[in-house]
């Protein structure tokens, strides 16, 4: 039998028909980073196959045979001949094993029906993936509207803020107080010239006796 060559060309090919059962398939899945063990795991192929088929092309032919080592007429008999001996054996009701394919066996409507193999075939080797940090690696940053280098905000937030001085706040806070309260002032007393002096009388004090009769 020829399982071993028609798995390597499904392999290479993605593809094979076999006249009578169906078309086999290779579906890709992508690969996936293994984070804890640091690789990436190479994508991975699940077999399906599709019910109908339709005959192999002349290329096929020539790769089996070479694969077989036979001329590419003794291929062609040869894998019709597996192709039937395979439809006869699932309808006598025999369970074919196809390594590294899957299971193949009949259905209750009496078709074909195909378990693939649970081992998801892989045609690559896992890569190592490290994590690369570059230290004054340059990038551009969104600042706002604008767009800074890394570097140029790395020297804006290195410099030391400057201490701005706040003494005109302060002078304009007294300034607004002082009038405020002149405004009162004059709200109440008038804006005549007594209203600024001081209207207490001022009452001479007894003059203390700085002399004695003598006797």
């Amino acid at each position: 039998m020829m399982y071993t060559e028609l798995y390597q060309y499904l392999l290479k090919h993605k593809e094979l028909p076999v006249p009578g059962i169906g078309t086999f398939l290779l579906q890709k899945r992508s690969a996936v980073l293994d984070f804890p063990n640091r690789k990436i795991n190479p994508p991975t192929y699940a077999i399906i196959m599709e019910r109908g088929s339709h005959l192999p092309g002349k290329n096929f032919f020539t790769w089996l045979a070479g694969a077989l080592g036979i001329v590419d007429r003794e291929a062609i008999f040869r894998f019709n001949d597996f192709a039937i001996e395979m439809k006869k054996q699932i309808t006598d009701g025999d369970v074919i094993h196809w390594e590294e394919v899957g299971i193949l066996s009949k259905g209750l409507s009496g078709d074909v029906k195909f378990v693939p193999a649970p081992d998801a075939a892989t045609l690559e080797k896992p890569v190592s993936a490290e994590k690369v940090i570059r230290e004054k690696a340059a990038h551009m940053v969104r600042v706002g509207e604008d767009e800074k280098s890394s570097e140029e905000m790395t020297e804006m937030l290195s410099q030391p803020e400057e201490r701005k001085n706040y003494w005109w706040a302060y002078a304009l806070a007294i300034a607004l107080v002082a009038f405020i309260f002149i405004g009162w002032h004059f709200s109440e007393y008038g804006m005549e010239i007594s209203s600024v002096a001081n209207g207490k009388k001022v009452i001479p004090a007894a003059a203390a006796e700085t002399y004695r009769v003598l006797p």
